[in-house]
C-alpha cells in the first residue's frame, strides 16, 4: 500500500511504522478500545497517501508523522 502511494524507500518507512504501532500496544493502555493492530496502519497509510498527493514536494517522513497524529 505505501509503494502504490509513490513512497520512495517503503520497506523501510513500513518496518518503522510497524515497530512504532507494536511498541504502542506495548507500552500504552491497554483498554479494548484502543487500536494499534492493521486497521491502525491502514488508515494512516491511506491518509499518508492522500496527503502525498495533496503535498507532493513535501517530506516523506513528515507526510507520515501527520497521518499518524491525524489518525488518531
Amino acid at each position: 500500500m505505501i509503494y502504490a502511494n509513490g513512497f520512495e524507500n517503503a520497506r523501510e518507512k513500513a518496518n518503522k511504522m510497524a515497530k512504532l504501532l507494536k511498541l504502542c500496544s506495548e507500552q500504552l493502555s491497554q483498554q479494548p478500545h484502543y487500536d494499534f493492530g492493521m486497521r491502525a496502519l491502514k488508515s494512516i497509510l491511506v491518509k499518508a497517501g492522500d496527503m502525498k498527493k495533496n503535498f507532493p514536494d513535501l517530506d516523506e517522513k513528515e507526510l507520515l508523522i501527520r497521518a499518524m497524529k491525524s489518525a488518531n
